[in-house]
């Protein structure tokens, strides 16, 4: 059976609207752990060996987030700084070789402003590079990104908040149909040939 880790990084998720839905349906999988960085290390004192106990165990690691400033939040950069360490993330002997990596974030603006002469210049694969060469650099095999855009609610703003949780609960549903795929895919793998 495929085992699946879900490594949530929100600053706030208790008032979280799309991030705090995804993770809570994802939670609901089977053979899915959801590791909540912000609640389990509220003071950024990263447990390095039960973080890298957690990603030996998976076969598909998720990295669930909203996107800040073009980037990761920073607990998930402190995370990544202390759980990728040479001897177990990279080098001769990287433990992470061959397990996938998928990026699933939410993004407040909307689409068309993340292209070249948008209002954010660069399009959101071009943003996700560094993320991409670290599972490159790992071993790991980086999947393809699931973006959601126009994830902000401010009152008076655009979206309503009716909104934000409907392109949630979609995000989710996309992200459980990928993860069924995946361990469908994994049990076929696996499963001994008659001969």
């Amino acid at each position: 059976m495929m085992k699946t880790l879900m490594i949530l990084a929100h600053s706030n998720i208790q008032n979280s609207l799309a991030n705090k839905i995804i993770a809570e349906k994802i939670s609901l999988l089977a053979d899915t752990e959801v590791r909540n960085l912000g609640q389990l290390y509220p003071d950024f004192q990263i447990d390095i060996a039960a973080e890298q106990q957690a990603l030996l165990q998976a076969d598909l690691i998720i990295f669930q987030y909203p996107f800040h400033w073009y980037s990761v939040p920073g607990i998930l950069k402190e995370w990544m700084d202390r759980v990728f360490l040479f001897g177990f993330a990279y080098g001769p002997d990287s433990q992470l070789r061959g397990k996938e990596l998928l990026v699933s974030t939410t993004i407040g603006g909307p689409l068309n402003s993340y292209a070249a002469g948008g209002h954010n210049h660069f399009t959101t694969q071009e943003l996700l590079r560094p993320l991409e060469q670290s599972a490159n650099f790992t071993g790991m095999i980086f999947q393809p990104p699931l973006i959601s855009h126009d994830m902000v609610y401010k009152a008076g703003g655009d979206n309503s908040r009716e909104d934000i949780m409907q392109r949630a609960h979609e995000h989710a549903g996309q992200l459980c149909r990928l993860i069924q795929q995946k361990s469908a895919a994994f049990i076929q793998k696996d499963a001994p040939s008659a001969a």
